[in-house]
């Protein structure tokens, strides 16, 4: 199974909490992918993980999309570039997951109107495996 996970440049501490228990329970169970951006990616980075690279945003997108099974979406503002890779893994049929945030925190705009949208909320780390 390979899953994508990526998240905001203005990474939290939640996130970064986030993002250690995850990855710490997904060892030896998934391939991890990311994409390499500052914040939350650079941090999944710190793991064990494949990294796509470039400067062309649209087709890294399209890449991890054709390559990863599912979308771990950690936090993301209102303009995250999460909400466009989530749209190219709905388009591909398959699964998002988003880490739901507080509703008063920016940061966790992307995940919880991703929720609202039919998106999978992410309450423990068994749903993806």
């Amino acid at each position: 199974m390979k899953i994508a996970m990526v998240g905001s440049r203005n990474m939290s501490r939640y996130g970064r909490e986030v993002i250690g228990l995850l990855m710490n329970n997904l060892k030896n169970k998934a391939e991890i992918v990311t994409i390499d951006v500052a914040g939350c990616n650079r941090e999944i980075m710190k793991y064990k993980c494949k990294v796509f690279s470039g400067d062309n945003f649209e087709l890294l997108n399209e890449q991890v999309a054709d390559y990863a099974d599912s979308l771990v979406i950690i936090e993301g503002g209102k303009n995250s570039g999460t909400l466009l890779l989530a749209e190219k893994f709905v388009e591909k049929n398959k699964l998002v997951y988003c880490v739901p945030g507080r509703i008063t925190d920016p940061n966790s705009f992307a995940c919880n109107w991703l929720i609202s949208q039919g998106a999978i909320p992410l309450i423990n780390t068994d749903q993806l495996t």
